[in-house]
């Protein structure tokens, strides 16, 4: 039996360059589970990047209506005439209106993912995902006063994250919580 044969009945797998030294080499299973290694890494990180993105457009799109309402109230307050924020849950999407009913800012959009949704608290008027205390209308008022219409705003992701944004009728100040609340 050759010196080669031998060496590689043994498993040692080394190769000779033709210069006459020895070269030291992987099997094919060694390079496979290296490869399953470094494949199973990358499908476990593209998850919890997939999970993380769709975890921040939820905080992001919570955040944007936050600003929004806050800009109503300021503008509300400064311009002395009720402003409304509106809602289009259906088609996921909102604006400012002053009293004549025209657009202040222009249209503002949820992120990719995320959902005006119905909580099932069994509170009036949820079944898409806005709640006011007065007539439901899909919009939240804010008086110049700096008093506001009471409401809570509820929005999901697809992974069945949960956003509760509530305006305080007495401020007019804006919670937000990371859950139905």
């Amino acid at each position: 039996m050759s010196y080669l044969s031998e060496k590689i009945k043994m498993g040692t797998w080394r190769m000779i360059s033709t210069t006459g030294k020895k070269i030291s080499a992987f099997s094919l299973a060694e390079l496979i589970v290296v490869l399953g290694i470094i494949f199973s890494l990358i499908f476990a990180g593209s998850l919890y990047f997939q999970n993380h993105l769709l975890k921040t457009s939820l905080k992001t799109s919570c955040q944007d209506i936050e600003s929004t309402i806050l800009l109503a109230k300021r503008l509300a307050i400064t311009k002395r005439k009720i402003h409304k924020v509106k809602f289009q849950p259906e088609r996921g999407k909102y604006w400012i209106e002053n009293s004549e009913g025209e657009k202040v800012e222009g249209v503002n959009y949820l992120r990719e993912g995320v959902t005006f949704s119905n909580p099932e608290l069994r509170k009036w008027g949820e079944k898409d995902g806005i709640v006011e205390a007065g007539y439901p209308d899909n919009a939240i008022s804010f008086y110049p006063q700096g008093t506001a219409e009471a409401g809570s705003i509820y929005l999901k992701d697809r992974k069945n994250n949960w956003c509760t944004i509530t305006i305080l009728p007495a401020t007019g100040n804006v919670r937000i919580y990371w859950e139905k609340h």
